[in-house]
């Protein structure tokens, strides 16, 4: 068995029984052992395709929101799901989604990412996130607005969807 081979399954047998710790989660722990920070980037993988469009147009079908459970505490967790299904034409797409996280009709959190590398063609595209619920998060109500914009080529972007979501934080 080839040297690298044999190193590898000695990692997995002694992470297996504890000895060795796995890479680090994405999320970096406190001395309490609370997440805090997020993973904020979330990798969007198409489940279906759809036909194509025209080149240079996009016609967005549905963009939904979900978060489960509804309801956590500080140091806990949720998982964000996206589902995005839409038709667009061939050519180079500029996708940005810009994630806003408000509570009491206050921003407290914003994310903007780049995803047309992840939107490659028509389909039904989904991607989850953990969201770590950070220890000073206060407790009510929270919103998750996404919005996604589209560019062609040197173009004007374009709101094409909007999607929210709520769940809340108890103490």
């Amino acid at each position: 068995m080839p040297r690298w081979r044999t190193l590898g399954a000695v990692s997995l047998v002694l992470a297996a029984v504890g000895c060795v710790p796995l890479p680090a989660h994405p999320h970096r722990t406190s001395a309490a052992g609370c997440r805090v920070g997020t993973a904020w980037s979330t990798a969007y993988a198409r489940t279906h395709i759809l036909g194509m469009l025209a080149p240079g147009e996009i016609q967005v079908l549905h963009y939904r929101l979900s978060v489960r459970p509804r309801r956590g505490r500080p140091c806990g967790s949720l998982v964000l799901t996206k589902e995005l299904a839409l038709r667009r034409g061939a050519g180079p797409l500029h996708i940005v989604e810009i994630r806003d996280f408000y509570t009491h009709g206050r921003l407290v959190a914003n994310h903007r990412a780049f995803i047309g590398h992840e939107i490659t063609g028509s389909g039904v595209y989904e991607a989850r996130v953990t969201l770590p619920i950070p220890r000073q998060a206060p407790p009510g109500r929270y919103e998750v607005v996404s919005l996604l914009y589209a560019r062609w080529g040197r173009g004007s972007p374009t709101l094409i969807a909007r999607a929210r979501t709520r769940f809340t934080v108890a103490p």
